[in-house]
């Protein structure tokens, strides 16, 4: 949609225009991994048991700070109708959770949180992968021009999202504030 076109929309056409958009990224990317997976929006139930995953990880410094059930309730309301939140389930199981926001301009899509269940995952090594190709379809048909994953957990996360194409961005001091891609 041309920025005039999306300039134009109400907000109930914005947040009708993103719930489609969210449903058809979501129908596309099942189809195009397979693996019996099936994605949609974040429920609170799906908030909630994705809090209980932290005492979960063998390896505390691998686990994610966020609270999901604190996200969902801000993205719910705060984020509105640009929010990018993925939940992917197969069989029924919760494997991973993504929120992310469209800039205003719709320039950049940033993925705040992303996390995989730590136990019994069958799709631990896949999850990023489903959720980035989900990502960049969103942010492509949004014309955006990057896709940003911030503050990465951990520098094994870093080097994960580096292994991916991700670009590191660092601050003053250094530090890795988000890795960036730039779309075609």
């Amino acid at each position: 949609m041309e920025t005039e076109q999306y300039d134009a929309l109400t907000y109930k056409q914005t947040v009708s225009y993103h719930e489609k958009l969210r449903e058809r990224v979501f129908r596309n990317t099942e189809k195009d991994f397979g693996l019996g997976i099936s994605l949609s929006e974040i429920s609170f139930k799906d908030a909630n048991e994705a809090n209980s995953w932290k005492k979960l990880w063998p390896k505390p410094e691998k686990a994610a700070t966020w609270d999901w059930v604190r996200l969902y309730s801000e993205y719910r309301s705060r984020g509105g109708s640009r929010r990018f939140d993925m939940a992917i389930r197969r069989g029924g199981t919760l494997h991973g959770l993504c929120y992310g926001m469209m800039e205003r301009n719709r320039l950049v899509l940033r993925l705040h949180a992303l996390e995989r269940s730590p136990v019994n995952n069958e799709l631990a090594g896949k999850v990023l992968d489903i959720t980035l190709y989900a990502a960049d379809l969103y942010a492509t048909i949004n014309d955006a021009r990057e896709i940003w994953l911030c503050d990465p957990v951990s520098p094994a996360h870093t080097r994960l999202y580096q292994s991916k194409g991700y670009s590191p961005v660092t601050n003053w001091r250094d530090d890795v504030t988000h890795l960036m891609l730039r779309l075609k």
